[in-house]
């Protein structure tokens, strides 16, 4: 690895990408630009784009069938998506690509930056990098006191429950767990509650108590109500009051480990809590990225500071290349619906004079300059919504048809089992189904991403045990996968683990997992329970 510096031709280009992003009032971090060969690239995607991960077997073995497959060309070079982003940002080139193809990458990383410095989710941390550095160091050092097999096993526990990370979930952290410190406290992204207006009277507070109509039992339960409230919290520290989807970052926080078990818990949260991020914004993100790729790349031709615009139109078409929507390209998607959002502003076709405009010629007419630059719409975009309200507001019909996401091969068709009435036309290679259809099952995948979704629901479930519901969204789970996440969990927990699915209840404690049927509950119901102080199950 080595600073862009120490080769002056990429180092020059760098100036330029720069150059060219400040003259677009692009709102940037620092950037930081670093050069590797084809082995440690591979190795760096290793360690999840750090540039340091704790010592483990497992990241040597991937290397050694990684080294396999570049040496003997079955694997090439990759040069997107190798940035992390924080402030500074840390980008990764590969001294394999040429001149053009490592100035987009430049391009594209700026893009990527300025996304997560604005959007709402708010995905650039003061010096991650160097944070996460600090972390492979406290892990380093707390596996010599763990011990060599305590530490494999607890590595291997913790790093199974990494996909239940959810960081920005409608039941994460902030929104399920009130203590000492949070007190139930919103997110960002919440709208804060309207207080109610007190009106000034004449006389004093006794006589304004006096005054109240709220009856003797409604005073009675919210008294009840700060009492459990305060008692629950001075018990344990902190309260369950919703359903808590970030299940590893619950038992980061509050599971009774070790200050060398809580290194390694930090370290796989922190490393892998971006995926959420990525999830819920890849559209959106890498569509940005791919626009001020191509603006800046358009620039750097002008100047010849680069040279290659054929291969370059290769390379993008290729990244560019439209899938059907069960395959989304993000890159294909993105770029296209954000050129065409801006289009629309232009000309002024999302204001309400022309959503109420009936005649039709005129809509289709349309050309009203806007008060604002369309730049600086698409940037309020960024900054107020994610993956889901931009499919859900901009991708019309039209635009189905237009980026292909409904065309399908014939034959897959087929097999996929689609309904003849879902098929509004066809000829000898290809199928168009609904587009209504292929709207709802993209914006669909905003609500379980494919997973099932599981909740921890009570902390202290027959003395101490830790009650985990699975969501009955006709997403069964493997039954093979129950046993081992559960003693996994165990292992972390220390204490029993239980798992609610459907009418069954699994229990795993001391190496041994039994099951019994139990009456299903809804998850609402669940959910009320809990803000009521109530026990959410009882057995």
């Amino acid at each position: 690895m080595r600073l862009i510096n120490t080769d002056p031709e990429l180092f020059e280009l760098e100036q330029r990408v720069k150059h060219h992003a400040k003259a677009m009032n692009r709102s940037l971090p620092e950037m930081r630009f670093f050069i590797l060969d084809r082995l440690e690239f591979a190795s760096l995607l290793e360690k999840h784009v750090y540039p340091t991960s704790p010592s483990n077997i497992w990241e040597g073995k991937k290397m050694i069938n990684k080294k396999l497959q570049i040496e003997s060309g079955q694997e090439s070079g990759i040069y997107y998506e190798v940035v992390q982003t924080g402030n500074p940002s840390y980008a990764y080139l590969n001294n394999t690509n040429s001149p053009m193809m490592q100035a987009s990458v430049m391009a594209h990383v700026v893009g990527h930056c300025e996304f997560s410095e604005l959007n709402v989710l708010k995905d650039s941390n003061m010096d991650r990098t160097e944070f996460i550095m600090h972390l492979v160091k406290k892990v380093d050092n707390g596996r010599f006191q763990m011990g060599e097999k305590n530490y494999l096993n607890f590595w291997n526990a913790a790093e199974s429950i990494i996909p239940l990370i959810s960081p920005h979930s409608q039941f994460n952290l902030n929104r399920s767990i009130e203590d000492d410190t949070h007190h139930g406290q919103e997110t960002d992204s919440t709208v804060p509650e309207e207080k109610v207006k007190v009106l000034l009277r004449p006389f004093s507070h006794t006589m304004d108590t006096l005054l109240k109509t709220s009856s003797n039992e409604q005073i009675w339960q919210e008294e009840l109500q700060k009492k459990t409230q305060q008692e629950q919290i001075s018990r344990q520290g902190y309260r369950l009051f919703a359903p808590c989807q970030d299940i590893l970052g619950f038992l980061k926080n509050y599971a009774p480990c070790s200050w060398s078990e809580k290194a390694i818990l930090n370290y796989m949260y922190v490393t892998h809590s971006t995926h959420d991020f990525v999830v819920r914004t890849q559209i959106m993100n890498e569509g940005w990225a791919m626009y001020w790729e191509k603006k800046i790349m358009m620039e750097l031709f002008k100047e010849k500071a680069v040279k290659g615009i054929i291969d370059y139109a290769k390379t993008f078409s290729g990244v560019c290349l439209p899938r059907p929507f069960f395959a989304r390209n993000p890159y294909h998607l993105g770029y296209n619906l954000w050129t065409h959002i801006e289009q629309l502003y232009e000309k002024g076709k999302i204001s309400l004079d022309y959503w109420e405009e009936t005649d039709q010629q005129k809509k289709n007419d349309w050309d009203i300059k806007p008060s604002n630059r369309p730049i600086q719409e698409l940037e309020n975009l960024v900054k107020t919504v994610t993956d889901y309200e931009f499919l859900r507001r901009f991708l019309t019909p039209e635009l189905i048809f237009k980026f292909h996401l409904n065309r399908i091969p014939k034959q897959q068709a087929k097999g996929m089992g689609i309904n003849k009435n879902d098929i509004v036309k066809e000829d000898d290679h290809w199928s168009w189904i609904q587009p209504k259809m292929v709207k709802n099952e993209m914006l669909n995948f905003f609500t379980h991403f494919y997973r099932p979704r599981i909740y921890i629901i009570d902390n202290d479930f027959k003395d101490g045990g830790l009650l985990i519901f699975h969501r009955n969204d006709y997403r069964k789970l493997r039954k093979d996968w129950i046993r081992p996440t559960l003693a996994n969990i165990n292992f972390i927990w220390k204490s029993p683990v239980y798992l609610i699915s459907g009418n069954t209840l699994y229990s795993y404690s001391n190496h041994k997992m039994d099951e019994i049927e139990v009456n299903e509950v809804s998850f609402d119901q669940v959910a009320e329970k809990l803000q009521n102080f109530e026990k959410p199950v009882i057995v």
